[in-house]
């Protein structure tokens, strides 16, 4: 057994992947466009290569995801991926970069739990926490 997370996301699937890759030493195993899939007949030119699924994995834990149309996408919800890191820099350059076209929640600050804890909404729509210490 396995457990994952699976996000959509509103066309810029790719995009992320490659950000989490580059900026959390993730290491990106599949990236499968609509156009190499089954389904590629049936999908419009303009969505040709946008992403039917995606992984990557990050400190040993797998993120999935894919592209949704645009008229399916929902901004996520409910969660937040909780990323534990040893130094408050980290922390700090973490959040510097995710808030880069998206909405900060929490700058990073110190907590009752952690030297310094951060809460952000990366452009492509997905909430982070960014937590020092465990």
């Amino acid at each position: 057994m396995s457990l994952s997370f699976h996000i959509n996301f509103n066309g810029q699937c790719k995009e992320a992947f490659e950000f989490y890759a580059e900026h959390l030493n993730g290491t990106i195993g599949t990236m499968l466009e609509f156009k190499d899939s089954p389904i590629a007949a049936d999908v419009a030119k303009e969505w040709q290569h946008k992403i039917v699924h995606a992984n990557i994995v990050i400190e040993g834990i797998e993120l999935a995801g894919a592209d949704v149309k645009p008229e399916q996408y929902q901004k996520p919800k409910g969660f937040n991926i909780l990323l534990g890191v040893k130094t408050e820099n980290t922390v700090k350059s973490l959040f510097e970069l995710f808030s880069v076209g998206g909405e900060v929640i929490f700058p990073p600050q110190k907590t009752f739990w952690s030297p310094c804890y951060a809460i952000v909404v990366d452009r492509f729509g997905v909430p982070w926490k960014f937590n020092c210490g465990t």
